[in-house]
């Protein structure tokens, strides 16, 4: 009589087991996931360089005559966002950050109050003027808005000249904010 033995291989259980649970959490991951509730593009892009000197007479309140000289740059961005949920988006905030060499810039969008008076300050800029995105809009399902948001970084045009882009935020209610990228190559 010959004896057999068996030969018992717990590493592939292990292993079989490895593969079925990755295997179930890729399902899970695919299948499960919560799709973007959310469309965006950048419609146009304006920037407009702002140097002054405090000595002359200003159209903004302020103090003049003190002989410094005011820089900033004004970034102009008209977006269009479309709800693709099936549920109602509500706009909660908006702001920028501007990529430069080792260092980046962030900047809240001008408020509703402050909207108009960007444009009576600088009136260049009327040319760009758009209806403005607002803080605390719905977008219902299958609705697009349209909307310009007007950012502010207080810094001249050769340091502005050096950014390597910017990332344009717009944050939602019980949803991750929509980030849409405008290259530098195309905001100059």
């Amino acid at each position: 009589m010959s004896e057999e033995t068996k030969s018992y291989h717990p590493w592939f259980t292990i292993f079989a087991a490895i593969i079925i649970v990755a295997a179930a959490t890729a399902a899970y991951v695919y299948f499960a996931r919560i799709p973007t509730p959310y469309a965006g593009q950048v419609l146009s892009v304006n920037i407009y360089p702002i140097h002054q000197k405090l000595d002359q007479p200003t159209t903004v309140e302020g103090v003049g005559g003190q002989g410094d000289v005011f820089n900033e740059v004004l970034i102009l961005a008209d977006v269009r966002i479309r709800n693709v949920a099936k549920i109602p988006l509500y706009v909660h905030d908006m702001w920028a950050v501007a990529d430069f060499p080792g260092e980046s810039d962030r900047s809240d969008a001008s408020s509703a109050s402050d909207f108009d008076k960007v444009f009576i300050a600088y009136p260049d800029v009327q040319k760009y003027k758009k209806a403005p995105l607002l803080r605390d809009t719905t977008i219902q399902p299958g609705q697009q808005i349209e909307g310009m948001m007007i950012f502010n970084y207080q810094m001249d045009k050769a340091k502005w000249d050096t950014h390597t882009g910017i990332d344009l935020y717009i944050s939602f209610i019980h949803q991750n904010p929509l980030v849409l990228h405008v290259p530098a190559a195309t905001n100059q």
